[in-house]
């Protein structure tokens, strides 16, 4: 892996040939005949390159999926703002969440807000 992550060249080879579902014997072929080894371009700094390229295909449909049920926010371009800083800091800051018998509680709400709705008349067929 240490290898890959300097060779970014062969690690971008590799990565669109596991991207087509390609074999082991396929990936081995792609690291070992890869034109750019190290990723040099005359373009500038190939990985902020690579970096603009990802960000650019995040963009899409399935990035706004990947950011909104996945969590996928966090990038290394971005600093963290959960985290608390400066003196005593370190810790994440206090968000919502569900936990132990909390899904219990917001079960026993909803049926009883249905209760009180059916009960009212609810949707009336006639």
């Amino acid at each position: 892996m240490v290898l890959l992550r300097q060779h970014l060249g062969a690690l971008d080879a590799l990565a669109e040939i596991m991207e087509k579902d390609g074999t082991v014997a396929d990936c081995i072929l792609a690291i070992e005949t890869c034109p750019n080894v190290s990723g040099y371009t005359l373009n500038g700094d190939y990985d902020k390159i690579r970096r603009q390229r990802f960000l650019d295909e995040e963009s899409g449909f399935g990035g706004w999926v990947e950011r909104t049920f996945l969590g996928g926010g966090k990038r290394i371009d971005v600093e963290d703002s959960s985290v608390i800083e400066g003196k005593g800091g370190g810790d994440k800051r206090e968000s919502f969440q569900i936990t132990g018998d909390d899904p219990f509680y917001a079960a026993i709400a909803v049926a009883v807000a249905f209760f009180a709705w059916a009960s009212n008349g609810g949707i009336s067929l006639h």
